[in-house]
């Protein structure tokens, strides 16, 4: 039974995600790891977790950039209809493995009610093992100033950071950021926990190959 006790979230009953840095832009990159196609199999990863627990997921193509993305939202989904979510990895330096593989963070829109559900979700973050140093901030403390995947989508919108590309990148670690955003967002949506394994079988995930994206 859905019993958000998030005012936002009670309404929808779709959660959409998609995976930050489409249409061929690698995003972060550490070495030969590049965040654009651990973000797509982080957000794939995801969306199967939270189908296995009847939550209706759709997730935008792959191929297209923050504006398309936006566009194909706005095309089918109003206010109410759907709780929006794009999945990124964060990069910095000078953090200390533990802290670059295991801290996330989450965007929030202006509203109260969007920052609810940033604490919200930073609070299972944490719950759910990630660094204590996991963060929840306005969207204009991004280095944008703002964000257009959360001011100009129609449904309400948050941008999930999982973990920092000079963290751990093995696909054994991307399953667990995986999991546990998963964990904390169907926590958020429903009002329930979830009651999976967190880690599913490596080979379901698809590999990462350096230099093929």
């Amino acid at each position: 039974m859905k019993t958000s006790i998030l005012p936002i979230l009670q309404k929808p009953n779709i959660i959409v995600l998609t995976a930050g840095h489409g249409d061929g832009d690698p995003g972060a990159v550490d070495g030969s790891h590049a965040q654009a196609p651990q973000t797509i199999s982080i957000t794939n990863e995801i969306a199967s977790i939270l189908k296995k627990s009847n939550i209706d997921v759709r997730v935008s193509p792959h191929s297209q950039d923050l504006g398309d993305s936006i566009n194909w939202v706005n095309k089918r989904f109003n206010y109410g209809d759907a709780w929006i979510l794009e999945i990124h990895r964060d990069s910095a330096t000078g953090l200390d493995m533990d802290d670059a593989s295991k801290r996330c963070g989450i965007y929030y829109g202006v509203s109260n009610e969007s920052k609810k559900v940033g604490e919200f979700i930073r609070q299972s973050f944490i719950s759910h093992d990630a660094h204590k140093h996991s963060w929840c901030r306005p969207d204009t403390e991004s280095e944008d100033g703002k964000l257009g995947w959360i001011r100009e989508t129609k449904p309400v919108a948050h941008l999930l950071e999982l973990g920092f590309m000079q963290g751990r990148n093995d696909n054994e670690h991307l399953y667990w950021l995986a999991s546990v955003a998963a964990h904390a967002i169907f926590e958020a949506f429903t009002g329930n926990k979830l009651k999976i394994d967190q880690i599913t079988n490596n080979d379901q995930m698809p590999f990462i190959i350096p230099g093929n994206y």
